[in-house]
């Protein structure tokens, strides 16, 4: 084979083999451009994924949230019914009195009637005897003195009678008014009642629907918070109960209150939770919380009576609600209440001393680290302890 033979031979291979080699590129370049679209594909599905993910999980926070905020709408609708309940029951009260009124001063009225009916039939069987007739028969002028008062008695006698007979049948009108205004509060209660009632059943039909999407856990979360305000709900009744058997004129202002820190060394300034904040599920905050270690001693802001000292359990035995806690009123009209202790040194109806350890900070109930849930109470309703602290 001669050189130029040869040359053109490897002349058709290399260029064989670079067409080859050519190929494999385009081929090579076209898939990993249709990888990079798929895994550009792949990328946008896990990121939609994941925002779904995110959405499922707020949609699930959100569900607690409004869960909380339905809460709050029930128990307020639930208290205005009970309001109102016992505003018609106290107005059934006034109208059963106010019938009772008339039908005692109808009787008098009647009374009052037939004796000037009397005095009539008895002045119209006189005939024509008048009072001057009377003074002219008199013998004597000491009879005719004695006549004479006797006949201004009588005429005094006839007008008070008149005048009481106009007033008792004024105080009749005035009564039956006020009845019937009586019953048209009730009517308008009725109403309101109705009204609340309604509105109630819709939240509580919208806080179902939103049960029904929760998680198991967060189901059980769910009652725990929902125990826990029916328990502060029950707490407060009682609380307002023992208010009003020991009624105080003038409830003692904040600044009057002489209320020490129930944590030695700490002030308002140390409040870690304020009162009213929403930073739990379970809505309203009604107290302040002072987060501390386990076993601080907490001390009586005031003087007082233990008038609850309890520890609130699930039949199971496990702590709920506020757990170990004590209320002392103060008889200022002032009650302060104390949770979540670890344990209480006092006992109900024992009577306490300002700054008297009365137990110790835990995180026993509804709690989820150790502190101090602290409230102050006028008449059952808890009110912002703040202005009442050091």
């Amino acid at each position: 084979m001669n050189i130029s033979k040869i040359r053109r031979i490897l002349c058709i291979s290399i260029l064989a083999l670079i067409t080859s080699i050519s190929s494999i590129g385009f081929v090579y370049a076209a898939t990993s451009s249709e990888l990079q679209q798929q895994q550009s594909q792949i990328d946008k599905e896990i990121d939609k994924i994941n925002s779904e993910i995110k959405d499922v999980k707020t949609q699930k926070s959100t569900a607690l949230d409004q869960i909380g905020k339905l809460n709050d709408e029930i128990s307020t609708y639930q208290s205005e019914i009970d309001t109102l309940q016992n505003q018609i029951g106290t107005l059934n009260t006034q109208i059963t009195e106010k019938e009772a009124n008339i039908e005692e001063e109808q009787k008098k009225f009647d009374a009052q009637k037939e004796a000037l009916e009397e005095r009539l039939v008895a002045m119209y069987e006189a005939g024509s005897t008048t009072y001057l007739d009377v003074l002219l028969s008199s013998d004597g002028l000491a009879d005719f003195i004695s006549k004479y008062y006797l006949i201004e008695q009588l005429a005094e006698y006839d007008q008070e009678l008149l005048d009481r007979i106009q007033n008792t049948k004024n105080q009749i009108e005035s009564e039956k008014t006020s009845l019937e205004n009586t019953k048209n509060e009730v009517q308008t209660s009725k109403s309101a009642v109705e009204t609340k009632k309604s509105a109630l059943s819709t939240s509580v039909n919208q806080k179902n629907q939103l049960v029904s999407t929760l998680t198991a856990e967060e189901k059980e979360l769910q009652e725990k918070l929902e125990d826990f305000e029916a328990d502060k709900r029950a707490i407060q009744s009682e609380l307002a109960a023992l208010s009003k058997k020991n009624p105080v004129k003038n409830v003692v202002a904040p600044s009057a209150a002489g209320y020490i820190s129930p944590l030695a060394g700490k002030t308002k300034a140390n409040i870690t939770t304020g009162y009213g904040s929403y930073q739990t599920r379970s809505g309203k905050h009604t107290g302040v919380d002072f987060a501390c270690s386990a076993g601080t001693p907490i001390l009586a802001v005031k003087s007082g009576t233990v008038v609850k000292s309890l520890a609130l359990r699930y039949p199971n035995g496990s702590y709920r609600s506020y757990g170990e806690y004590v209320v002392i009123d103060h008889h200022d009209g002032t009650m302060t209440l104390y949770a979540h202790m670890s344990s209480r040194a006092v006992s109900t109806n024992q009577t306490v001393s300002q700054g008297q350890q009365i137990g110790s900070v835990g995180s026993t109930g509804n709690s989820t680290g150790p502190h101090l849930h602290f409230e102050v109470l006028i008449g059952g309703d808890p009110t912002n302890p703040v202005p009442y602290l050091p």
